[in-house]
């Protein structure tokens, strides 16, 4: 298992907690048909406990903010939802502006919600928490499916709280050894035989769930539910799962769910496709494109950064070693901060004395790259304006070889 998958995973649930750690049109055309023949959904039901004029909201499942697709009124423990779909779609149903909530699968059928709920007030300013409790839903076929995953994703809930409870006594020594801060303690606690019972118990288990959830995700790599389980069951992707996606059958993706996928695997798109286009403005309020910053140019260099990102700052003597040597060859870079702090900004851009165009993000260009981490880096053909590059294959040894090869 790699680093970054196994982070991906730990993220579910020693960030999230345990509880909430779990989530071509064509192709979902078909299945709609198929299984849906009605043109329309109709979800409702009894959940008692909530109050009424609650809001209740269908949320699409995914790794971006979406927006809710419906809101439905509580009037006595009932509510009712109903639409169209073009194609089904997971969604979390929720009390609006609240935590909590469960899963379900939205297609064209009449779905029944039969449960209660409890809620919790939050405190400090905090959302309040709705726990639903014994729900049952009906008259949804795939939805039933999503629940026999679901099934098996919490069943590692329970091996969780299993190793943790027993290991107690390790946990309580190593947290007690941090809280003192001092060295000698860590390393005593480190060396114990409780600390380390716990770690094997620990690993064991993230390797029993990379293989649960790989085997999900295996069991449907020909149609959408391969990329749309993956999104459910990982908190978001790094490009190390770009052989994953490409595991996937052309038709899933293709889907609704493998473009999504695709737009964070391969963050602002795929070497040789186009490049998405952005528009930034400068000082004098003048906007421009990436197809202007292009003009007489070679090969641009999409450079995203921030003033308080020490990676990018170490990575601008690079570029500016390659601007310095390829500059009048054609090579042209574009650097744009997404720093919310305009001030800090322009005092890095002044230490740094960059030579070539510099924006401030206001326009929302890393929106348009899905830009999650930076720096965030992408080389593009100038006349096609296609990328070339995207990533680390746009950094540090492997920028300054791709251009020794574009400019030899």
């Amino acid at each position: 298992m790699k680093t970054t998958k196994l982070i991906l995973i730990a993220a579910c649930w020693l960030c999230c907690g345990v509880a909430s750690a779990l989530t071509a049109h064509t192709t979902l055309t078909a299945c709609t048909s198929k299984q849906s023949p009605q043109t329309s959904y109709r979800v409702a039901g009894t959940i008692a406990g909530l109050p009424d004029s609650t809001v209740l909201t269908l949320t699409p499942v995914s790794h971006d903010r979406e927006q809710p697709l419906a809101e439905a009124v509580v009037i006595s423990g009932k509510f009712e939802f109903q639409g169209e779909r073009e194609f089904p779609i997971m969604v979390r149903l929720a009390v609006k502006d609240s935590w909590g909530g469960t899963v379900l699968m939205l297609e064209n059928v009449d779905i029944a919600i039969e449960g209660t709920a409890e809620v919790k007030p939050g405190e400090g300013g905090n959302p309040s928490t709705v726990s639903f409790n014994d729900l049952k839903i009906t008259g949804s076929p795939l939805t039933d499916k999503l629940r026999s995953y679901q099934a098996r994703r919490d069943s590692l809930d329970v091996l969780y709280k299993e190793y943790h409870e027993r290991n107690k006594e390790g946990q309580e020594l190593m947290m007690q050894a941090r809280q003192s801060k001092d060295p000698a303690q860590i390393k005593a606690a480190q060396e114990s035989e409780s600390w380390k019972a716990f770690e094997a118990d620990e690993h064991k288990f993230f390797q029993t769930v990379e293989s649960t959830f790989q085997a999900i995700i295996d069991e449907n790599k020909d149609t959408y539910w391969g990329p749309m389980m993956a999104i459910y069951l990982y908190s978001y992707f790094t490009t190390e799962q770009q052989a994953l996606f490409k595991s996937f059958s052309k038709e899933a993706q293709q889907s609704y769910y493998g473009e999504k996928m695709r737009d964070e695997v391969f963050p602002g798109g795929e070497v040789g496709s186009p490049a998405k286009t952005f528009t930034v403005k400068g000082d004098d309020g003048k906007e421009l494109t990436l197809k202007q910053l292009s003009e007489g140019k070679k090969v641009v260099l999409i450079d995203f950064w921030a003033s308080w990102c020490a990676p990018c700052r170490k990575e601008i003597s690079n570029v500016k070693a390659q601007y310095a040597k390829y500059k009048d060859k054609g090579f042209q870079v574009v650097s744009i901060s997404i720093d919310k702090d305009e001030a800090a900004w322009r005092k890095a851009l002044a230490e740094e004395k960059l030579e070539w165009p510099n924006f401030i993000d206001r326009s929302g260009a890393a929106d348009v790259y899905k830009v999650r981490t930076i720096p965030a880096m992408f080389l593009v053909d100038a006349q096609t304006q296609n990328i070339i590059a995207a990533g680390d294959a746009a950094r540090g040894e492997a920028l300054a070889a791709k251009l020794a090869e574009l400019f030899k």
